[in-house]
């Protein structure tokens, strides 16, 4: 007889593999970069991405909150799918704009709202303590997915010979994800009232006075939003990294294509760069409990992040290519060790029925940050290297850490 929580871990785990079976998201700068787009056109399609999800953040996560959050995730999928459609048929910078606009509308559904379920089925469940442990776990199944990902989008490339095939491919991973969030017990929606007029200006009141209650809570999103943003951002900085080393590694060069020189190393690479992130998840909760404060815990790790960003600008001009893809390798360590700590440390100070709401307030400031930073670092790339992008995001990375520094004794909501 299976137990029902380890089939409810099962299920929360497989959402998180499901969804990062992203065959494109290693190749999505080449892809850019093969269609005839410079690095500041990029930057402005991430800009676009991320103003659209501003523009739509806060009212996703209240209408999830609202409406149900089942419901949320389930349209969040059938966006995806649309967008990954449009980049598989078209090539054109001007038709990628609406792509990207389904893409920030699917993850402007999704961002908050399954952190809030999983919190919903701990708060159930009566297991509130383990929130770092639990969702360290399903966080490790994505990055498995995520590792898998890499070596099959890199043998799609390979054999196939062109970037746009591994969006058509990521359809199906994503219609199975879709099917999975209908499958999803109702108790999981919280205790949706319907969103009207009123009820929606009642909910954003009543979740942001949780801001102005707690001070602490403000900063530490603010904090969260800007080491979320300069991660998301820069790490697909990798693969033309990743290719610069392709075209001259000695070992490659029986392949006559440089583009299947670099499928093979991107594959390979983000492959062991994924099984990284895998261990780091699960690792999250120990990392804590041996720093002992959760707080010390969140800003060593800021701090680090900031001289990895750091030793890449430095690597990248003195072309050490090899030392800044290793660097890349303790980007991902870094991120996914305090990534668990974060929705832990929030969601203990969060109201159980405003979390999609402040999950989603969260990654609208990433989104804000996002929009500031990606055309700033493409321009920077374009125009000086991508090693002066890196020493950017290392000089304003320390300056707010140094602002915002994160204390544990925040007060914590029982729920």
């Amino acid at each position: 007889m299976w137990d029902a929580k380890k089939v409810m871990l099962l299920r929360f785990s497989s959402y998180g593999f499901l969804k990062n079976l992203k065959f494109f998201e290693p190749f999505l700068y080449l892809f850019f970069l093969a269609n005839g787009l410079s690095f500041t056109q990029i930057g402005i399609l991430i800009s676009i991405r991320e103003v659209s999800t501003i523009v739509l953040e806060l009212p996703t996560g209240v209408v999830a909150d609202l409406t149900g959050r089942r419901r949320a995730m389930a349209t969040a999928f059938f966006c995806y799918m649309i967008s990954f459609s449009i980049f598989y048929y078209y090539s054109l910078f001007l038709i990628f704009i609406p792509a990207m606009f389904l893409f920030a509308m699917g993850e402007t559904l999704r961002h908050g709202t399954h952190k809030s379920m999983i919190m919903q089925y701990l708060d159930n469940e009566g297991m509130e303590d383990q929130r770092v442990r639990y969702y360290g776990k399903t966080r490790a199944a994505s990055r498995l997915g995520s590792a898998l990902s890499a070596v099959i989008a890199g043998a799609i490339v390979y054999f196939v010979g062109n970037y746009n095939i591994i969006f058509l491919a990521t359809l199906v991973p994503y219609s199975f994800a879709f099917v999975l969030m209908l499958t999803y017990p109702k108790e999981l929606d919280g205790e949706p009232e319907g969103a009207s007029i009123i009820s929606t200006w009642n909910h954003l009141k009543n979740s942001f006075k949780q801001l102005y209650k707690h001070a602490g809570l403000g900063k530490m999103l603010v904090n969260a939003s800007v080491y979320d943003s300069f991660f998301k951002i820069s790490k697909d900085y990798l693969s033309p990294i990743i290719e610069t080393l392709a075209v001259a590694l000695p070992m490659l060069m029986f392949i006559e294509y440089e583009q299947q020189r670099t499928a093979i190393l991107v594959g390979v690479i983000y492959f062991f760069v994924y099984i990284n992130s895998f261990t780091s998840s699960i690792k999250s909760a120990s990392f804590m409990e041996k720093v002992g404060d959760m707080g010390k815990a969140l800003d060593m790790l800021y701090f680090l992040m900031a001289g990895l960003f750091l030793v890449v600008a430095i690597s990248l001009q003195f072309n050490l290519i090899e030392i800044s893809i290793i660097t890349f390798f303790f980007f991902y360590t870094l991120y996914n060790l305090r990534k668990p700590m974060v929705i832990g440390f929030v969601g203990d100070r969060m109201d159980s029925q405003t979390r999609a709401t402040l999950f989603s307030g969260q990654n609208l400031l990433r989104s804000v940050v996002g929009m500031i930073i990606a055309p700033i670092l493409g321009y920077l790339a374009d125009t000086m290297g991508i090693s002066y992008a890196f020493l950017f995001g290392a000089v304003v990375l320390v300056v707010v850490g140094i602002i915002l520094p994160i204390s544990d004794k925040i007060k914590v909501i029982k729920t």
